[in-house]
């Protein structure tokens, strides 16, 4: 997926904003780089500062802000954080405006954004055997062709990966997710059907698709699209910044 050049990082990263990075951060970074959160530290910030610029009805943001509020303190795991409630406030609401801050930039673009990575958002699950020996593989599929025996059993009984361990299934997920290059040879297969012996490294493999699930441009996709557009420009935001004040080559 392409880095998207709007808005310009060069405009959107103004002298003010150089100015006010530097005032927060200045002290912190040395300990933030030794915990290997520097960069995130500068991500979370541009992404925060974004959010800033949206503005979207009193009532719902405050309704939105409530459920938030609700789930977040119905987690244990978080009460740790002892966050007074406005500071925990302005944090649940960085989420959500940068959603929309990301919507206003390319919401206009992502039918065209999902057309490019679609093939990449299908998702599958699979069986697969892994094997160093081509003749038991052979041996393996034409077996299970001819119904001697199932996928199932002889990933488990034969099978060199830990997958074996659940019947060499790999659970349903995107494809450009798929472990070992599977990818390729899924877009290909039917369901249900089984792949002849394929190189798989230095050995060999049997795949089995079990599911597969066309992607669709639904308020998920979309969002984990737009979701992705930000990213990326953050990270390039981020850059710049370095490049900017000189702590890239620090």
């Amino acid at each position: 997926m392409n880095t998207p050049i709007d808005p310009d990082p060069r405009t959107w990263l103004t002298d003010e904003r150089c100015e006010l990075l530097l005032r927060l951060t200045s002290s912190a970074r040395p300990l933030l780089i030794q915990a290997g959160l520097w960069r995130a530290t500068l991500s979370y910030w541009v992404r925060e500062q974004v959010s800033l610029e949206v503005c979207w009805d009193s009532e719902d943001e405050q309704r939105k802000l409530d459920e938030l509020e609700a789930d977040w303190n119905a987690k244990p795991s978080r009460n740790h954080q002892n966050l007074e409630r406005d500071v925990l406030r302005a944090k649940l609401r960085v989420a959500p405006a940068a959603l929309m801050w990301s919507q206003k930039q390319w919401g206009h673009r992502l039918e065209s954004v999902f057309l490019q990575c679609k093939n990449q958002l299908d998702r599958s699950s699979c069986r697969l055997i892994r094997l160093r020996s081509k003749p038991l593989a052979t041996e393996l599929y034409h077996r299970i062709k001819a119904g001697e025996t199932t996928f199932e059993v002889a990933a488990r009984d034969y099978g060199e990966g830990p997958e074996r361990n659940q019947n060499g299934l790999i659970p349903l997920q995107p494809l450009g997710s798929m472990p070992f290059g599977l990818a390729p040879v899924l877009e290909h297969l039917e369901q249900g059907k089984v792949s002849q012996p394929l190189r798989l490294g230095k050995g060999f493999c049997l795949v089995e698709l079990v599911e597969s699930q066309k992607s669709q441009l639904d308020e998920t996709t979309s969002e984990a699209l737009l979701g992705e557009q930000l990213r990326l420009w953050i990270d390039s935001v981020v850059d710049l910044a370095e490049a900017t004040l000189g702590w890239s080559k620090a």
